[in-house]
C-alpha cells in the first residue's frame, strides 16, 4: 500500500516538470493503458506512475481550459458578479475574488483589484463591475514567486482590476451562504474581543482560516521567526476538535442508560466534527490531510486493526493528492506531509521508558519537545530553504514557547469561542479575548525575536552541484543518536546559508534585465562586486517591484550588498523602489540622474566623464553632461559598462534629444548588448543613435500587453535591421546575458523559458 501510494505521488511529481501540453486524447488514452498495465502484476509499478502523471496532467488541463478567453481579454465587461471570499483590504485597495452571476464571458474564478472603491464589498454579495481583466500571467525572475503556479492550484482562471466610475453598484446583500455567513461572524466576533488588530487577525485565521486581516509586517514576522505554521488550519486545530468531540460524546453515550458500543459511537462523532471544522476553516491542504489522517486511522481502528503510522501517511498523501490532484503544486502540500514523516520517524527511533517521578517526566516532555523542534528544523530545512530562500535559527526556541501556548491555551479557546459563539455570543466574546491576549503575548514575543542577529538567514537557489547541500541537513534525521557522521548535519546547515553562486570570471560581466513590468531594473555583476540600474515601479495598491521581484532576485543569487545604486531619472516606474532597496540591503554609492525625491537618499548625480574600473570591467557614465540642463526623461543617466573592447548600454528613458546630442559629439555608443531607451517608445530609438550602437541584443523591459503598446513595431524593426536580436522582457522574462573581453556575448537565457510549465502562458 505504502510503495503504491509513493509510486502515485512520483509520478505526479514528475508531471510537473513537463513543459508541453500534452494532447488531452492522449491522457485519456494513457488512462487506459494505466488500467491495462496495472492488470499485469510486473507493470503494475510503472501503471501507478503513468496514473499519477496523467491524473496531475488532466486535472491541471482542466484548470487551463477554464481561464478567461482571449478575446474577452483587456476589454470591459461589465458584469454581475458574487463575492465569493473575505476581500482584502491593503491601505486604498480592496482585493477580491469573484465568481459570475450566469455571465459566460466571465470564467468561473478571477482575482480583481479595486483602486479606491467608495466601500469595501462583504462576503457573499453581488455587485455589477466594469473590468478589466486578463488571463493568469505573472513576471518571470529567479527567485521570484511564480504567480501562474499559485492561480493554477487556487483555481483563479482571470486577473484583473475594477474600472472606476459610477457604473459600479451593489445589487444585493444579505445573499451569502450559511457557511460564509457564519465565517463573517466569527471575524466580526475575534475583531470586537481581541484589543488589538494583529491578535484578531490571527484569531480569525486560526478560528475559520480567514487570513485576510494579517498585515504584510505580521507575515514578514512570522517568516522570520520561522511561526508561519502556527497561522494554518493544521492538524493541531483538527485533532483538538476531533478529540474534544471524542471525548465528550464517549462520556455522554457511556453514562446513558442501554448498551451500546460508545467507542464507535464516539468516532464517528470525531470525524464528523473534524470533517464539519475542515470544511468551516475553508478545507485548506494542511486540514485536508489532518481529516484524511483522522479517517484512515479512525477507520482502521474500527476494524480492529494497528494503523501504520507510514502507512497512514503515504495512503493520506494519495487521498488528497487524488480528490486535488493540483493541490500536489502547494508548499503546504509538501511541508505538512514532510513534518509528519519527521515526527513518524522520530516517534519510531524513540526510546519509551516509565519516568521515575513528576520532575523526572516534566523533563522527559521538554527534552522531547526541544528534539521535536530541533528534527523538524533540520529535516524540513531542504524544503524551507529552497521554496522561501531562508533558514531560521531561531524558529527552535520561539516554537518552544509558541507551540505549548498553542496548543494548550489559543486553540482550544479558539475553537470553543467559535462553538460557543454559535449560541451564546457574550461566552464567546470572553472566550476569545483569552485567546487574543495569548496571541497578544505570542507577538511581543515575535517582534523582539525578529530584531535579533541572524534571526532570517538566506539561503540562495542552488544548483548543478550545489543541490547536494540539500541532503546534509538530513544526517541529523536519519542517523541514529550517537554516530560520528551526524554533526555533518550543522556543517550542511552553514553551508546553505554560507554557499553563494560563483560570479562571472574577471574581464567578464553579468547583466540581469529583470521582468519588473513597466519599468525598468538591471542587475550588473562583476566578479566582486554589483551595480543596480533603476529599482523598478511603484504600484498604486501598495508595494513596489523591488519588493516583489528584485530582492528576491538578489538574495538567491547570493548578493549581500549593492556597491552601485544608480537611479536613472525620477519617473516612478524606475525609481519607485529606491526605499525598498535601501531598507533591505546595504548600499554603497547611489548616483542619480535627478535629485532623489525619496527623503534622506544621500546620492551623487550623474555626469558625463564619470569612471571607474573594477574586476576588469571598466564603467563610464556618458549623460548627462551637466544635471541642471535636463529633467525628466531627458536626465537619464547613460551608463556603458565594458569588458575588454565588448560593452553594453544602458539607457534609462533618454528620447530623441539626447541621444541625438550623443551621436552628434561623437560619444562611444558601440554596444554589443543594449536596454532599448524608454521601454521602446517611439520618442526614442532613433535611427542614427540606433546604428551608432550597432548592438548584437537589444533588450526591451516593457510589461506584458501594457496600455502603451511598448515596444513599438516600428522601434522593434529599426533594431532588427540594424542586426540586433530585440528580447522583451515581458515575453522572455528575466533575460541573462553574459559578456566577456574573450568571446564577446558567452551566455543568453531567457527566464520564461527556463521556467517554463505546461500551464504558463504563453
Amino acid at each position: 500500500m505504502t510503495r503504491g501510494c509513493l509510486l502515485l505521488l512520483a509520478g505526479a511529481l514528475g508531471a510537473q516538470h513537463i513543459r508541453v501540453a500534452p494532447d488531452v486524447g492522449a491522457c485519456y488514452a494513457a488512462f487506459v493503458l494505466a488500467g491495462l498495465m496495472f492488470l499485469h502484476p510486473r507493470a503494475r509499478a510503472a501503471a501507478l506512475l503513468l496514473f499519477g502523471a496523467t491524473l496531475f496532467v488532466v486535472a491541471a488541463q482542466g484548470v487551463v481550459e477554464q481561464r478567461l478567453t482571449p478575446r474577452f481579454a483587456g476589454d470591459s465587461l461589465l458584469a454581475r458578479v458574487r463575492i465569493v471570499d473575505f476581500p482584502v483590504r491593503r491601505d486604498s485597495t480592496v482585493t477580491l475574488i469573484v465568481a459570475p452571476e450566469g455571465d459566460r464571458r466571465l470564467p468561473p474564478r478571477a482575482r480583481v483589484t479595486w483602486f479606491e472603491p467608495p466601500v469595501t464589498p462583504a462576503v457573499g454579495e453581488v455587485w455589477e463591475f466594469e473590468l478589466r481583466l486578463r488571463r493568469p500571467r505573472g513576471n518571470s525572475n529567479p527567485g521570484g514567486f511564480d504567480t501562474e503556479t499559485w492561480m493554477l492550484r487556487e483555481r483563479l482562471h482571470a486577473s484583473g482590476y475594477v474600472v472606476g466610475g459610477p457604473r459600479n453598484r451593489l445589487l444585493w446583500a444579505g445573499t451569502a451562504t450559511r457557511l460564509q455567513v457564519m465565517r463573517a461572524r466569527f471575524v466580526a466576533q475575534a475583531t470586537a474581543a481581541a484589543e488589538s488588530d494583529a491578535a484578531a487577525a490571527v484569531l480569525a485565521a486560526i478560528g475559520v482560516g480567514a487570513r485576510h486581516l494579517v498585515s504584510r509586517e505580521q507575515w514578514d514576522r512570522f517568516a522570520r521567526t520561522g511561526t508561519t505554521h502556527l497561522m494554518a488550519i493544521s492538524g493541531l486545530h483538527v485533532g483538538l476538535a476531533a478529540g474534544a468531540a471524542f471525548f465528550a460524546a464517549f462520556a455522554l453515550l457511556a453514562c446513558a442508560p442501554g448498551r451500546r458500543n460508545a467507542f464507535v459511537a464516539a468516532s464517528v462523532v470525531a470525524v464528523t466534527m473534524a470533517a464539519a471544522y475542515a470544511i468551516v476553516s475553508g478545507f485548506g491542504v494542511p486540514a485536508r490531510r489532518a481529516l484524511a489522517m483522522l479517517v484512515i486511522v479512525a477507520f482502521a481502528l474500527l476494524r480492529r486493526r494497528q494503523p501504520g503510522g507510514p502507512r497512514t501517511l503515504a495512503l493520506a498523501a494519495a487521498v488528497v493528492f487524488v480528490t486535488d490532484p493540483v493541490a500536489a503544486l502547494a508548499p503546504g502540500y509538501h511541508l505538512s506531509f514532510a513534518a509528519v514523516a519527521c515526527l513518524l520517524w522520530l516517534a519510531q527511533r524513540r526510546v519509551l521508558r516509565a519516568p521515575a517521578s513528576l520532575a523526572e517526566r516534566f523533563r522527559l516532555r521538554c527534552g522531547q519537545l526541544v528534539t521535536m523542534q530541533v528534527f523538524l528544523l533540520f529535516g524540513l530545512m531542504p524544503l524551507t530553504s529552497q521554496l522561501f530562500q531562508r533558514v531560521v535559527p531561531w524558529s527552535v526556541p520561539v516554537n518552544l514557547l509558541a507551540v505549548p501556548v498553542f496548543s494548550l491555551l489559543t486553540v482550544p479557546l479558539t475553537l470553543a469561542g467559535l462553538v460557543v459563539g454559535l449560541a451564546w455570543e457574550r461566552a464567546a466574546l470572553v472566550l476569545l479575548g483569552a485567546a487574543a491576549a495569548t496571541i497578544d503575548a505570542l507577538e511581543a514575543l515575535t517582534r523582539r525575536v525578529a530584531g535579533w542577529p541572524w534571526a532570517d538567514l538566506a539561503s540562495t537557489a542552488l544548483s548543478g552541484p550545489g543541490f547536494l547541500l540539500l541532503a546534509v541537513p538530513l544526517a541529523w534525521v536519519l542517523l541514529p543518536r550517537g554516530w560520528p557522521g551526524r554533526g555533518v548535519a550543522m556543517l550542511g546547515a552553514l553551508a546553505l546559508v554560507t554557499w553563494r553562486p560563483s560570479g562571472p570570471p574577471a574581464a567578464c560581466v553579468d547583466l540581469w534585465a529583470l521582468d519588473v513590468g513597466q519599468g525598468l531594473a538591471a542587475v550588473v555583476r562583476t566578479q566582486r562586486h554589483t551595480l543596480l540600474f533603476d529599482t523598478g515601479m511603484a504600484w498604486r495598491g501598495g508595494g513596489s517591484a523591488a519588493e516583489q521581484f528584485v530582492v528576491p532576485f538578489l538574495r538567491s543569487q547570493g548578493v549581500r550588498r549593492i556597491d552601485w545604486l544608480v537611479v536613472s531619472h525620477n519617473d516612478l516606474d524606475h525609481a519607485g523602489g529606491i526605499g525598498t532597496i535601501l531598507q533591505n540591503v546595504p548600499v554603497g554609492q547611489v548616483l542619480t540622474g535627478e535629485a532623489p525625491e525619496h527623503a534622506g537618499t544621500p546620492s551623487k548625480r550623474c555626469r558625463r566623464g564619470q569612471r571607474w574600473r573594477v574586476d576588469g570591467v571598466a564603467f563610464s557614465v556618458l549623460h548627462p553632461e551637466s544635471p541642471a540642463r535636463h529633467e525628466g526623461n531627458n536626465a537619464s543617466c547613460v551608463l556603458r559598462i565594458s569588458a575588454g573592447r565588448h560593452a553594453l548600454l544602458l539607457t534609462g528613458d533618454i528620447e530623441s534629444e539626447v541621444e541625438r546630442s550623443l551621436v552628434r559629439r561623437r560619444a562611444r555608443l558601440a554596444a554589443d548588448i543594449a536596454v532599448v531607451p524608454h521601454h521602446g517608445s517611439a520618442t526614442s530609438s532613433t535611427r542614427p543613435f540606433v546604428d551608432a550602437v550597432s548592438a548584437a541584443i537589444a533588450v526591451v523591459p516593457a510589461g506584458h500587453a501594457n496600455q502603451w503598446g511598448f515596444p513599438k513595431p516600428v522601434v522593434v524593426e529599426r533594431w532588427n535591421r540594424s542586426g540586433a536580436v530585440v528580447l522583451d522582457t515581458a515575453a522572455a522574462g528575466a533575460v541573462a546575458i553574459r559578456l566577456c573581453a574573450a568571446g564577446g556575448v558567452v551566455r543568453l537565457e531567457r527566464d520564461r523559458e527556463r521556467r517554463r510549465r505546461f500551464w504558463h502562458e504563453p
